[in-house]
């Protein structure tokens, strides 16, 4: 028998703090080989920290870290900085969410994608230039030569963001981490964006993780769904189960504030996430929660039920 490969990303009782703050607070999850992960909930649930710890882009001293983030076999939390950047290319990529900041206003097209080509791949200059152009071709940017020679500024949003895709797989990563890659573009292109990194991410038999506001389109794009809360992960599994019958009270908060065709009215969640320095002790989304009891001051373990995990002690 061929033994189980090992998941791409895998965290187990992950914490995170700023300050002695916990922003993700024992987080724990596995995506599969092959798999699409979204996170989702409010802005400061923990999603983008989480996204931009898996890349070591949050490190110590400046965060205190304590247990495991794997992705593939390496542990992001004890490696070294030259072990970060021999895994930023070939082993994951990131696609900021926007992609006008991310890029180098003083490099062209041409300079941001050779420039992980020769680091990564050993690649000269002609061959740079043609897997350029065809990386350029791949990703939907027409007459991708002479786009070569083009700055960030001279681009569209969506082109902009076409060319950060590109630069993300331009080594063929495993792991693709995706940060609100539409957020700042026009709705209409957005569905395009969304089906283009899709593409091109099982074209390389490789997982994504998409952080998202958008329950939709995790419905969408994602086989499995994290929905955080407060730098906890309350409720994870199967996408279309999470998304179409939700146990937790914030998860069917997330549900009922969603607009949807034929929806009569929105409902949404009382209150705001807690600053970080004024969190409650045990479940964190107790004080907006109608279902709150006196054993909510406890914190709730994540438990299964069926295909679906979930930390609340009234489901």
């Amino acid at each position: 028998m061929n033994p189980t490969p090992a998941p791409r990303l895998s965290a187990r009782h992950l914490t995170l703090r700023r300050r002695g703050v916990a922003v993700l607070d024992d987080v724990s999850i596995d995506l599969p080989a092959g798999r699409t992960l979204a996170l989702i909930g409010e802005s400061g649930a923990g999603k983008s920290t989480l996204a931009f710890a898996a890349m070591g882009l949050l490190r110590r001293p400046e965060v205190e870290l304590e247990g495991e983030l794997r992705v593939g076999g390496t542990d992001v939390v004890q490696a070294s900085e030259r072990e970060l950047q021999s895994l930023r290319g070939p082993r994951m990529g990131l696609v900021f969410q926007d992609a006008a900041a991310a890029l180098n206003p003083c490099f062209t097209v041409l300079q941001h994608l050779s420039e992980p080509l020769r680091r990564h791949k050993g690649l000269g200059r002609a061959a740079c230039r043609q897997r350029a152009m065809a990386l350029l071709d791949g990703v939907g940017i027409a007459d991708p030569e002479a786009r070569l020679a083009a700055y960030p500024h001279e681009l569209s949003g969506g082109m902009q963001q076409r060319v950060m895709i590109a630069i993300a797989l331009a080594c063929e990563p495993e792991l693709l981490i995706a940060d609100e890659p539409t957020s700042a573009l026009d709705v209409t292109i957005q569905a395009q964006i969304m089906a283009l990194i899709l593409e091109r991410v099982r074209a390389l038999g490789a997982s994504a993780v998409f952080v998202l506001h958008d329950l939709a389109l995790a419905a969408q794009v994602a086989d499995r769904v994290a929905v955080m809360y407060a730098g906890q992960i309350v409720e994870e599994g199967p996408a279309a189960e999470v998304l179409r019958r939700p146990r937790h009270p914030y998860t069917q908060g997330l549900r009922a504030s969603a607009i949807e065709f034929g929806a009569e009215r929105l409902q949404p969640i009382a209150g705001v996430v807690p600053a970080l320095s004024a969190m409650p002790g045990g479940c964190r989304f107790a004080p907006r929660c109608m279902r709150a009891t006196a054993r909510c001051t406890e914190r709730p373990p994540r438990v299964a039920d069926g295909a679906v995990t979930l930390a609340c002690w009234h489901a």
